[in-house]
């Protein structure tokens, strides 16, 4: 992000009216920022002027909060829930777990994060920054576990791929990483879906050399309802980093619709209704056969699971399968 932008929150040229519209335009329900600047008084500020939309959690670097690091989540009130998330700072400026309702009574919690730089054959910084979650969370074994851990990383698990031109950053910060990963089961599954492709987030205008600096790593359980991974512009002036991005992915009929009464009594109506209509078939044609019969029923399966999909206390999109999850730098 660098930085806040113009201090007034009004003013045309602060980033934060950059950001609202994102999250607006792309329909973005939770969105990762680092080396934010922010403070509690500006924070505030940011959400009284966009109060319809955002709520904003954030851990400020402990040294220089207006000049340096920052990480912070964005809420989209309108398609998440805001009330009962819950924020609590792993690393102080560097890594901020945010808890949110997902689905019905799940929740989720989402790891953000804004590691420090690798340098050459230096990578003790960045090694230090995953050595301390994991301490944090071996001190505070009831904090909830992640199942995303996004953000800006700093380095690249694998060099000859994910750097142009190719290098390997330190060996240290990538071991470190991997335990952590290893301890949350965690995996890269942009890189797991597109195993061969070359794309960068951010490219050193100096150098003009490229890496893909910004990940989204998910738990298991989520990567069969995750999908359409993007990296594309964010949009946000001055923003050097591109916009990670974790889509809808493959619907599926939730499982407490396989247990309502309504819902299962809409099937069999309408099996019975195909089963009817099968048997009278006396001649096949490409207007009249069983392919047909069989599409129009689960067609109007699905859209009728589609139409209910929204168990009681819940909000509207609440699943996994449902809601964009994603990382600005």
């Amino acid at each position: 992000m660098r930085g806040y932008g113009t201090p007034n929150v009004y003013h045309r040229d602060n980033k934060w009216k950059y950001i609202n519209n994102l999250v607006k335009k792309k329909k973005i329900g939770i969105l990762a920022l680092q080396e934010t600047h922010l403070t509690d008084e500006r924070r505030e500020q940011i959400e009284q002027r966009y109060a319809q939309r955002l709520k904003i959690f954030i851990s400020m670097d402990p040294e220089n909060p207006t000049g340096q690091g920052g990480v912070a989540v964005v809420l989209n009130k309108e398609l998440a829930r805001t009330d009962t998330t819950k924020s609590i700072e792993i690393v102080p400026g560097r890594a901020l777990l945010v808890e949110v309702q997902w689905h019905k009574e799940e929740k989720i919690a989402i790891l953000a994060i804004y590691a420090p730089n690798v340098t050459g054959s230096d990578g003790k910084e960045n090694a230090k920054l995953w050595k301390d979650v994991k301490t944090y969370y071996n001190q505070h074994p009831r904090t909830p576990k992640p199942k995303v851990l996004l953000g800006d990383f700093n380095m690249v698990e694998s060099g000859m791929i994910d750097r142009w031109p190719a290098h390997n950053d330190p060996e240290e910060a990538i071991e470190a990483l991997d335990e952590l990963k290893i301890k949350f089961n965690l995996k890269d599954e942009w890189r797991n879906t597109h195993p061969g492709e070359k794309r960068y987030t951010y490219i050193q205008t100096a150098t003009n050399s490229q890496s893909r600096l910004d990940r989204i790593y998910i738990a298991k359980q989520l990567q069969q309802t995750t999908g359409e991974w993007k990296i594309e512009p964010s949009g946000i002036p001055n923003a050097d980093h591109s916009l990670t991005m974790i889509g809808k992915g493959r619907w599926t009929v939730p499982a407490f619709l396989l247990k309502d009464k309504g819902f299962l009594e809409y099937v069999h109506e309408k099996g019975l209704q195909a089963e009817r209509k099968h048997d009278s078939i006396m001649e096949r044609t490409m207007t009249d056969n069983p392919q047909i019969i069989w599409h129009e029923l689960k067609t109007d399966i699905l859209g009728e699971a589609r139409r209910n999909d929204c168990p009681p206390n819940s909000t509207k999109i609440a699943g996994p399968h449902h809601r964009n999850v994603q990382s600005l730098a």
